[in-house]
């Protein structure tokens, strides 16, 4: 696939190019007959923090790629909205660093720890953020494009909580970008210095080769006028 330019312009970064649509549009945005069955769960992983805020715009001073991202939660029995549910949002930035915590930097080769740490706990919220689901069970975010790291292939985690119910009970899983999407974003600033990642399917710490998972948790997207736009449904 050719390699597609972003184009710099006062609102952020803009994606061109016809076969980047293609990519997008190949992605189908609507599973009939699958819209209510439980999406996977998958472990929160270590770098979940109870205290994000509650808005939508959760890039503070992260630049990347713009994306947003779109979630109806569903009640998978009834196949009905969920109103009230708050629904957290969190990811690494282009360096694949998150906010709030001491970050563990693993090997690419080993994909053991390397001793290396980034401390971002003076930053606690880049990159985080907390929305209510309204009466339609939708809630939206403004973010960037996910950024890589060590042992893992990129993602986005989300947990979702019932209104009413207890933290124990939250749901959690993690979700995953189109690897036709990787190639175009990764060969651009702010991603492009430190290439295309290591990591294959195989080698993920978490999803360790179970490619029906991933495709499950793969956000569809498509390419609109400021950047990138995803939406997926979680029934819970």
């Amino acid at each position: 696939m050719q390699r597609r330019r972003f184009i710099k312009t006062a609102s952020g970064l803009l994606l061109s190019g016809s076969a980047l649509g293609k990519i997008a549009h190949a992605q189908d945005l609507t599973m009939p007959g699958e819209s209510c069955r439980p999406t996977v769960r998958l472990t929160s992983g270590p770098y979940f923090t109870l205290d994000s805020m509650r808005r939508s715009d959760i890039r503070e001073d992260r630049a990347g790629v713009p994306l947003k991202l779109r979630f109806s939660v569903l009640d998978d029995f009834h196949c009905t909205p969920i109103e009230g549910a708050t629904v957290d949002l969190w990811h690494a930035d282009a360096d694949g660093i998150y906010s709030g915590v001491v970050n563990e930097i693993f090997n690419n080769t080993t994909l053991q720890l390397s001793g290396e740490k980034v401390d971002t706990r003076d930053r606690p919220s880049f990159l985080r953020g907390h929305q209510v689901s309204d009466s339609q069970g939708q809630v939206e975010f403004t973010t960037i494009y996910p950024g890589w790291y060590s042992g893992r292939l990129p993602h986005i985690h989300v947990r979702a909580l019932m209104p009413g119910a207890q933290d124990w009970s939250a749901f959690m899983t993690q979700l995953f970008v189109p690897p036709a999407m990787d190639r175009v974003v990764y060969a651009e600033e702010p991603y492009r210095g430190r290439g295309f990642y290591p990591m294959t399917l195989e080698r993920d710490l978490v999803l360790r080769g179970d490619a029906e998972t991933l495709s499950k948790l793969t956000i569809p997207m498509t390419q609109t006028a400021n950047g990138l736009d995803g939406q997926l449904v979680l029934a819970i």
